[in-house]
């Protein structure tokens, strides 16, 4: 008996939901696939034959969809034996600006998560961020609280009350972005990190609004073109 048939079937076999991230061309006609699930965090599968014109697979493995996968465990990285698509989140394929923020949350995603580190709520944050870009909700303000949301989640909630330097309430005033000490400095700390990042008075009040109100609210805020290329670079 070999190893594979002495493994019971339900451990060998698994279902999970999923929505694509990224995928790498293998082989003739095969793809690797990164995906995020609630229950395994970043898992790397391989979709064998998904590329032939009558697939059956292929439909359900598109970029960006979430889809219910059957997977066989494999020697160095899981098969999909099945898939059923869950939402296709059409919108993102006939709008180039949100399939672009789409791509940049799942780069986000891949680069601050390690394989298998299960998260649920991250896992539901882009899959409602996701429908959001795909329902054409403003895609600036979808990123932006995708962004913010997701260091929470992870542990990295970035500091937008008080001085990450001297622990002082900020004041209403130019002050600077320190990604090294995870939060915003008051003038008198900015020399605690020389490579923190200009902020101004209304890139604050929009980061505030977003985590204390929400998105609804923060979509709704006029924003001029460089108050979102701030924004973007925070």
């Amino acid at each position: 008996m070999t190893e594979m048939t002495a493994v019971p079937l339900s451990e060998r076999l698994y279902r999970t939901e999923a929505i694509v991230l990224g995928r790498q061309d293998y082989g003739e006609a095969h793809r690797i696939l990164t995906v995020y699930t609630p229950l395994r965090g970043k898992v790397r599968l391989i979709a064998k034959g998904v590329r032939k014109p009558l697939s059956r697979l292929g439909p359900h493995l598109e970029y960006f969809t979430r889809s219910r996968l059957m997977i066989a465990r494999g020697r160095d990285l899981d098969v999909v034996t099945g898939a059923e698509t869950v939402d296709p989140h059409l919108g993102l394929r006939t709008n180039l600006e949100a399939f672009g923020h789409a791509s940049h949350l799942a780069e986000t995603l891949n680069r601050l998560t390690r394989d298998r580190q299960a998260h649920e709520a991250v896992y539901q944050l882009l899959a409602n961020s996701l429908g959001l870009l795909a329902g054409n909700v403003d895609p600036f303000a979808v990123t932006r609280h995708y962004e913010l949301a997701l260091l929470g989640l992870l542990g990295y909630r970035p500091e937008l009350y008080k001085c990450v330097g001297c622990h002082v309430e900020l004041q209403a005033v130019p002050n600077t972005l320190s990604g090294r000490l995870g939060g915003v400095l008051c003038p008198l700390c900015q020399r605690t990190d020389l490579s923190s990042r200009p902020l101004s008075v209304n890139a604050q009040k929009y980061l505030r609004t977003l985590d204390r109100q929400g998105l609804a609210t923060a979509a709704r805020l006029p924003l001029d073109a460089a108050l979102r290329i701030e924004l973007e670079g925070a």
